[in-house]
């Protein structure tokens, strides 16, 4: 992970106008997240909804970021734009609870939970 994010970093300050993609800064946000590095990555995730504010997956892996990094109240928001966006009635289900606990000052990233979300990628 900490490979990833060193490459990231310097791709940017090789060439500052290097464009990269919204969707490769997810990834870095959301498996940096899974793996317990939501702090070291919080930057990419900013980058990404940046680059795309109104996409609702981007918002989604920005909200476990904030989760895992004690930002409650902007990772329910996150989530809650991702619930708004998607048709799949899994995942939304799933953020529903998430929202719940986090406003029940649960948290619903355990181990357990977050091995769950990697086999699910």
């Amino acid at each position: 992970m900490k490979e990833a994010i060193t490459a990231y970093k310097k791709a940017q300050e090789l060439d500052p106008k290097v464009e990269i993609d919204a969707y490769f800064w997810d990834s870095l946000c959301w498996y940096g997240s899974l793996h317990r590095h939501a702090a070291d990555v919080m930057f990419a995730c900013e980058k990404a909804v940046q680059l795309a504010p109104d996409n609702g997956g981007i918002r989604d892996s920005r909200g476990l970021a904030r989760a895992m990094t004690g930002k409650t109240q902007g990772a329910i928001e996150d989530f809650e734009a991702f619930i708004a966006q998607t048709d799949d009635k899994e995942r939304k289900f799933q953020r529903q609870r998430w929202v719940k606990d986090l406003r029940a000052g649960k948290n619903p990233f355990t181990d357990a939970q977050l091995k769950k979300l990697l086999g699910n990628d």
